[in-house]
């Protein structure tokens, strides 16, 4: 599998003067997020298609996430392997006849209210499972994105799944999305991106979700339930 590694350098700020023990540094959040659908930039659409000046635009918009204080220096004793366990790959026998399943993560526009999000044209409804998959029987899900500007990392509960395609073109192929190659639980979906998977439904049975990692999608509806069984 591939890896990406993130080194942040805590001995001096972004403009290359130096931290001193005792300074405090914030990652903060930099997108508003007003309605629930997207990060605001600035403007507003309204009816008519005229794009005006959002009024609830904060250009000095900041929510701190972590704060970090520095301290002494220390000695870097983690170990990264050189060469991670291997993924094998798919045999395509496998694939063969396997149920196939399509998931749309879409804009919700009629049911109003704190539903602003669909999949499959419903929003979420905890009694109502959108799948019955079987216990230790793969299927093929394709995860697609409705459109409409935002990315929807979705999250499926239970167990690692395996991109076998995104956008038609087969893994490990696509260099947009190197973790493609690798063994996941959330998809991480572009504006209008689809994706295939191939999951298995082992050990266990009974209710599991899917729900948008975005936050303020989730918790409009952007989810839905399935449910194994025997």
């Amino acid at each position: 599998a591939k890896r990406r590694e993130v080194v942040v350098d805590f001995r001096k700020y972004m403009d290359g003067s130096p931290t001193k023990k005792g300074d405090v540094i914030y990652l903060v959040n930099l997108k508003q997020m007003t309605n629930g659908r997207k990060p605001n930039d600035g403007t507003m659409t309204l009816e008519d298609g005229t794009i005006v000046p959002d009024p609830l635009f904060d250009p000095n918009y900041r929510v701190p996430l972590i704060k970090i204080v520095i301290g002494d220096d220390a000695v870097d004793n983690s170990l990264v392997p050189k060469k991670l366990r291997p993924v094998n790959a798919l045999d395509p026998r496998m694939l063969s006849g396997l149920t196939q399943r399509y998931f749309e993560l879409q804009r919700s526009g009629t049911f109003g209210g704190e539903i602003q999000w669909l999949i499959n044209g419903l929003p979420f409804d905890p009694t109502t499972p959108l799948a019955y998959p079987q216990r230790g029987v793969p299927e093929i899900w394709t995860i697609a994105n409705g459109g409409g500007g935002w990315v929807h990392p979705l999250h499926l509960h239970m167990e690692e799944h395996r991109v076998l395609s995104r956008n038609g073109v087969p893994t490990p192929f696509n260099m947009n999305h190197p973790d493609d190659d690798s063994r996941e639980d959330v998809i991480a979906l572009g504006p209008g991106e689809s994706v295939d998977i191939y999951r298995n439904f082992r050990t266990f049975t009974g209710p599991y979700v899917s729900h948008c990692h975005n936050l303020a999608h989730e918790d409009h509806a952007m989810m839905f339930g399935w449910q194994i069984v025997p």
